[in-house]
């Protein structure tokens, strides 16, 4: 493996370790009762409901920002990482459209979902990239 594609793989899971843990501290804050719209899609919630689901949400998310930092230390042998990060992120682009009908044409909405397919596509496309050339120099 190259220099450049071990870096991409570092820098890839640094990036997706500090975006999910905006994500977290947002939610964290809104579990917490600020009226702050969700960073994902710019839903404004009410309710000590909502403030539990999002609670709950935030707990998970700053698992998955622990688990991506920890995919930081030894990127090559964690990769796999990234690959099962962009098909979550796919299976919420396809699932929040059909789950929050009401929200579909919201800039906020459009915008997450965008960003996500985005952030998805570059996890995925490093993963891929990350095995280039990696049978040939085994086999040297």
């Amino acid at each position: 493996m190259s220099i450049i594609q071990h870096s991409m793989l570092k820098y890839m899971f640094i990036f997706g370790a500090i975006l999910d843990g905006l994500v977290a501290v947002s939610w964290f804050l809104i579990a917490s009762g600020f009226q702050i719209p969700n960073i994902l899609n710019g839903h404004t919630g009410t309710g000590t409901d909502f403030q539990i689901a999002m609670y709950a949400a935030a707990m998970f998310m700053a698992g998955w920002t622990v688990l991506l930092a920890w995919g930081a230390l030894k990127p090559l042998e964690r990769r796999d990482l990234l690959l099962i990060t962009g098909g979550l992120l796919i299976l919420s682009v396809i699932f929040e459209p059909i789950l929050f009908k009401s929200l579909r044409g919201e800039f906020w909405f459009i915008f997450g979902e965008t960003k996500r397919t985005v952030l998805a596509i570059i996890a995925i496309a490093i993963y891929f990239y990350s095995f280039k050339n990696s049978e040939n120099q085994k086999n040297i």
